[in-house]
């Protein structure tokens, strides 16, 4: 993965029409087992309170953070940190933290 395939292009800071300042997050902890535990966050003055919420309750588990949106059919998360370790092809699914 890393930054190869990486497509970097500058734009207009006025192409955005609205900015959420303070957006919800959600923090999943996962297991050697793989099994999680979700946590929705709201009110973060930033991502790294989320980064420092995260690290202080992880106990050694695996952490994968996204943030929220909000779309005509509803709510969505666009991952932020990790990986989701169920999902297929997923690089942490080959991470020794899960093999068992």
């Amino acid at each position: 993965m890393g930054t190869k395939n990486m497509k970097v292009t500058g734009v207009d800071p006025r192409y955005v029409n609205e900015e959420e300042h303070h957006p919800v997050y959600r923090v999943d902890f996962w297991d050697e087992t793989r099994a999680s535990d979700e946590n929705r966050l709201e009110n973060a003055e930033s991502i790294d309170n989320v980064l420092a919420w995260a690290e202080a309750n992880r106990r050694g588990r695996y952490v994968v953070i996204w943030v929220e949106y909000s779309y005509e059919g509803g709510t969505g998360i666009a991952r932020l940190r990790g990986w989701e370790p169920t999902q297929e092809g997923s690089p942490s699914a080959e991470d020794p933290y899960f093999r068992q």
